[in-house]
């Protein structure tokens, strides 16, 4: 049982550790606004992006106590999945108030060639991963209960969340949305990405992290799910 759950464990890491590699090499190559692909998929997201993601995934699925790896990861890609999809319903709020404040920025829709084979973007995609992810969580936690109780972690989670609230509200005040709207359409050519943005890309992500009780799990039997 030992040697299949190791097993496992080389399956379901192997991949984020290759794509983690793949983002440092392309970080340190084409530096920290670019683009890595998730080999072997024809996909590509933004390098930091990807570090975090990684980092992010690899990180809770090794500290959750006991270890079980079809479980873990389950926690780690759900919890990953809910970050990707608050980001891009915060981030769709505030394209959607930006075009509508600035009429002269309309113009064709932009383009967004990771959804073209969906029928909807990823604003409304956010809309219906989180009404999926959520009631998700919520399941999983009263299964394997990995979700903290303690005011103080669910205070720092609060504060993580306020916090990319409130460098996304800096980023529109400072016309950021604007000029990813025009480098979206094609009407610029400047990449408008800029440390702010970082920031809340790695708040985004692990937010979620101060939630997780792998802490008081560790005093639980290893047998116990």
């Amino acid at each position: 049982m030992k040697n299949l759950d190791k097993m496992i464990d080389v399956i379901l890491l192997l991949p984020a550790v290759v794509w983690f590699l793949n983002g440092i090499l392309s970080l340190l190559t084409n530096g920290l606004y670019s683009y890595t692909y998730l080999i072997p998929l024809p996909f590509k997201i933004h390098t930091f992006t990807l570090i975090s993601i990684t980092t992010f995934y690899l990180t809770t699925y090794l500290v959750i106590k006991p270890h079980k790896p079809v479980k873990n990861f389950l926690i780690a890609f759900l919890l990953i999945f809910l970050s990707m999809a608050v980001y891009e319903f915060v981030y769709g709020i505030f394209m959607i108030n930006t075009q509508m404040s600035a009429p002269h920025f309309l113009g064709p829709p932009p383009p967004y060639p990771r959804y073209r084979m969906l029928p909807f973007g990823p604003f409304e995609g956010s809309i219906i991963a989180l009404l999926i992810g959520t009631p998700l969580l919520f399941f999983l936690n009263r299964r394997f209960h990995f979700l903290t109780k303690s005011r103080n972690r669910i205070l720092l989670f609060l504060t993580c969340f306020l916090s990319f609230i409130a460098v996304m509200s800096i980023l529109g005040y400072t016309g950021f949305f604007a000029q990813v709207d025009l480098w979206l359409k094609g009407q610029t050519t400047k990449d408008p990405h800029n440390p702010l943005w970082i920031l809340s890309k790695f708040l985004s992500v692990w937010m979620f992290f101060p939630l997780l009780d792998f802490d008081f799990r560790l005093f639980q039997k290893s047998g116990e799910a």
